[in-house]
């Protein structure tokens, strides 16, 4: 992540699908993974200092806890970055290009992918780091071609 480094405490806002992965990669591996279909989480600070699930941590990287008032930010680029992230991560999981039948949301359903492959018994910040690690891979290197 050429000039952005992961802090739980920073406001800055990885720009590329890589970058974020990446970051939501460190930020997994320093907090660990939460498995549960329910979210415990609620309230300012709580995602980017306990264990959260990969798309949690996707969210903290794109900025969920991490935004100050005091520094504008372009949501609707932090939201095709975050979306192009899920977009490769899902990819990456599913061994191939996700496939939605008509009438599924894709956007949606990348992140039933991501959270289903989240909650797989045994599943560790481990696996999870490292899947976040390769997806960045590939969404550098896709970026890298255009």
């Amino acid at each position: 992540m050429p000039g952005i480094r992961y802090a739980p405490d920073s406001v800055l806002i990885p720009t590329t699908p890589g970058a974020l992965l990446e970051w939501a990669a460190a930020h997994i591996a320093r907090v660990g993974i939460y498995q549960s279909r329910h979210s415990l989480f609620s309230g300012p600070g709580r995602l980017i200092n306990r264990r959260c699930s990969v798309g949690g941590a996707l969210d903290v990287a794109a900025g969920r806890d991490r935004m100050t008032p005091g520094r504008e930010y372009d949501l609707d680029a932090v939201a095709a970055v975050l979306e192009e992230a899920y977009r490769v991560l899902a990819d990456h999981l599913n061994g191939a290009p996700v496939q939605t039948s008509e009438g599924t949301d894709p956007k949606k359903w990348r992140r039933v992918i991501v959270h289903q492959w989240s909650l797989a018994r045994g599943r560790t910040a481990q696996e999870a780091a490292a899947a976040l690690r390769a997806a960045a891979e590939l969404a550098d290197a896709a970026h890298r071609l255009f």
